[in-house]
């Protein structure tokens, strides 16, 4: 038997792979909101059936966990990290067709979660069926490690890796996301950036008062605005004392990375409606992957209807997140935040919740990248993307202490994750299945 056959079985298989994705789609498994609990019994019911893996459920103070395994005594391991919620979907007016019905439109999967990240899910399971149908076993170890919470910054996955290190015992982990870029080049994260996500309030009154008395009272609005203007300059400096203390830079490899990275300015400029990004050619490709952020995410304060209301708003809130580099830890973010607020006056600001990471990244010595892009090659006929990291979060920082860990999906440059209209491409989905099968293969020794 040749890989070839594996390929062709993806082919013609695939109205079922799509089949059984809408089955997990149905699924309004929205963490944020509590729903769709019932997905982990879902999955366990699904692995069981199509790969015969052996698999439990452990619970948490929110939603299960679902681990499978499948040990055949070969020398690696390699770990598939997933979760299974979803974000919420609104607006669903903007939404062309139901977001829990996945909807098949020309060559594209439409629906929440077919590419953050039940499509990803499911093309390493059949990947993983067609692999066994054709050559009997796989030729390494896999397991699964799937959550119900990434989407809420993962409170429980820290507590189950504590309790249960064995289980994450391998030799390589393929993370949950990642897509093909505007070039179809296939593209692989060695990393990503670790968060500080803050909800931030001043409560100043019981009630709204008439704004007659704003020569007289504290306007919480504007001692908000005053606080979130100290954080940061015109030139996008952090100004909290001690926040680059502990920043690593880049090597020279990973800075030799970037040129090989397609970004093209125009092609985002116009997918975001925007004029300008804050530097541009290899400085801007830098400070996207390589610098730490400081974001305001949302702010709320006073009246916001129709007309005139002339008020002194009871409170002002606001959320913003910190994007962090290697050395960099949470933690100590937070205390120098709180340090920052208390040096400069800003006493009645309350940190009402939060919830962070360290970051995370590998290194492009990696003898796992070598496999990965080779057989990824092998596939898509052009050689793979190499990312030093992704510019946003997740809590790889767990596994990357324990091996080396690369992000690689089936989603695509626009496939609007978190957004109306969330989709994948057949095409990439298949390609991804296929990626996964010439990988397992790489091991059959």
């Amino acid at each position: 038997m040749k890989l070839e056959n594996v390929f062709s079985e993806i082919d013609k298989d695939k109205e079922n792979f799509i089949e059984v994705l809408n089955e997990i789609i149905r699924i309004p498994s929205i963490s944020a909101q509590k729903k769709g609990i019932e997905c982990a019994d879902k999955l366990i019911s699904l692995i069981k059936r199509e790969i015969g893996f052996n698999t439990k459920k452990f619970e948490t103070p929110g939603y299960p966990i679902v681990y499978a395994e499948k040990t055949v005594n070969a020398p690696v391991t390699l770990i598939f990290y997933n979760h299974y919620d979803v974000q919420d979907p609104s607006p669903l007016d903007k939404w062309d067709s139901p977001p829990f019905e996945l909807t098949q439109k020309d060559n594209f999967l439409y629906g929440r979660g077919v590419s953050d990240n039940k499509g990803n899910l499911i093309a390493r399971i059949f990947a993983i069926k067609i692999y066994q149908s054709i050559f009997g076993k796989l030729p390494l170890n896999v397991k699964f490690i799937i959550e119900g919470e990434e989407e809420v910054g993962s409170p429980h996955l820290p507590d189950f890796i504590r309790n249960y290190p064995e289980l994450i015992e391998g030799d390589f982990c393929i993370w949950e996301s990642g897509h093909r870029n505007a070039s179809h080049q296939q593209q692989v994260w060695l990393g990503v950036k670790g968060i500080l996500y803050l909800n931030l309030e001043i409560k100043a009154s019981n009630r709204d008062i008439h704004s007659s008395w704003g020569g007289v009272i504290e306007n919480p609005a504007w001692n908000l605005t005053w606080a979130l203007n100290s954080l940061k300059n015109k030139e996008q400096k952090i100004l909290i004392k001690g926040f680059y203390d502990n920043v690593l830079e880049p090597s020279e490899k990973e800075i030799e990375l970037l040129k090989n990275i397609p970004f093209n300015e125009k092609l985002y400029k116009n997918n975001f409606g925007i004029k300008s990004f804050t530097g541009s050619g290899i400085k801007l490709k830098s400070d996207y992957y390589f610098t730490p952020t400081l974001n305001i995410d949302g702010l709320d304060s006073g009246y916001k209807g129709m007309g005139a209301k002339t008020i002194i708003p009871s409170t002002a809130k606001a959320k913003i997140d910190f994007r962090l580099v290697p050395n960099q830890n949470p933690n100590e973010i937070l205390q120098k935040f709180e340090e920052h607020l208390r040096v400069h006056g800003f006493h009645q600001i309350n940190i009402t919740s939060f919830h962070g990471y360290p970051p995370a990244r590998t290194s492009i010595a990696s003898p796992y990248l070598k496999i990965i892009s080779r057989t990824g090659e092998n596939v898509y006929k052009k050689p793979l993307v190499v990312h030093p990291t992704k510019a946003g979060s997740g809590p790889m920082y767990l596994f990357s202490n324990r091996m080396d860990c690369f992000a690689l999906g089936c989603g695509y440059e626009r496939s609007n994750n978190h957004a109306p209209n969330e989709n994948i491409s057949i095409e990439d989905f298949l390609l991804n299945m296929k990626h996964f099968t010439a990988l397992f293969h790489y091991f059959n020794k």
